[in-house]
């Protein structure tokens, strides 16, 4: 694999989906070997798992006392892309726009604008099954030539549900962040969701979707948790080769999975 940045500075403005705050983030292209950082308040946090700070109900990186939070759907973005060296500004709030709850702003402003550089790209590989859990939840990586993913959940709303990411970016990228109906209120009371809408997430009750439209993908639900595992597995700070199965995993499964990886790190 070749390294990548991008041509020049992209913007994004919006909420952020759990503060509520407006935020800016401005994208940096970056010259061989830089890396993914964020940059926010003079300080840079380096994408690793060990800048993990919470994955409750988001991924949040930080680094001396300083956080970005949510940046799970962006760095899935970049992951598909193939960009490894970029640096995010983050202005304002301390939040990654959520944007419509899906990867397709990040990715439709980004996709024409990706560079191939001079240096080869460092691949992260998983060597022997790994297996992760949490109560009901697991993520279990196994050895693989290429990048798979996949996602089995239930519910009682929804039934089975599950997906399979084999390499088409159009099949995930427009799949939202989603919650159930009657976890609204819990999730506010959290603190929590301040900035969610009907604009950017999918709000999903017994026998209806809320949002004008309904689903925009058969089994979005299980798209958007294999996106964000997309995402998760890119806090290795460069692109993967493996299969990915998670069983109603969530960001705390992901980033557990992740960190084990990191200690057994392979590198082609």
């Amino acid at each position: 694999m070749i390294q990548r940045t991008i041509l020049e500075k992209v913007e994004f403005s919006g909420v952020g989906i759990h503060t509520g705050e407006e935020a800016t983030i401005i994208l940096h292209p970056e010259g061989e070997n830089s890396g993914i950082s964020f940059y926010r308040e003079g300080i840079r946090i380096p994408l690793s798992p060990e800048s993990v700070v919470n994955f409750h109900h988001s991924t949040d990186l930080g680094s001396e006392g300083v956080v970005v939070k949510t940046v799970e759907h962006l760095l899935s973005t970049l992951h598909l892309l193939g960009v490894t060296n970029l640096t995010v500004e983050v202005k304002g709030g301390c939040e990654i726009p959520i944007m419509d709850g899906s990867g397709q702003e990040f990715y439709g402003s980004l996709k024409d604008i990706v560079a191939d550089q001079s240096e080869s790209q460092e691949v992260f590989v998983v060597e022997g099954e790994v297996e992760v859990s949490n109560g009901s939840a697991k993520v279990i990586a196994t050895p693989y030539e290429g990048f798979e993913v996949t996602y089995e959940g239930d519910h009682d709303y929804l039934g089975s549900f599950s997906y399979t990411y084999r390499g088409d970016v159009d099949d995930i990228i427009r799949a939202r962040t989603y919650c159930f109906d009657y976890e609204v209120e819990f999730i506010l009371k959290s603190g929590l969701g301040k900035g969610g809408s009907l604009d950017n997430t999918l709000i999903i009750g017994k026998d209806k979707v809320y949002n004008e439209g309904g689903f925009r993908y058969e089994n979005e639900p299980a798209r958007h948790k294999v996106f964000d595992l997309i995402g998760d597995l890119y806090l290795l700070g460069m692109p993967v080769r493996g299969k990915f199965l998670s069983v109603k995993g969530g960001h705390h499964v992901n980033v557990a999975l992740v960190k084990e990886l990191y200690k057994r790190s392979v590198l082609v």
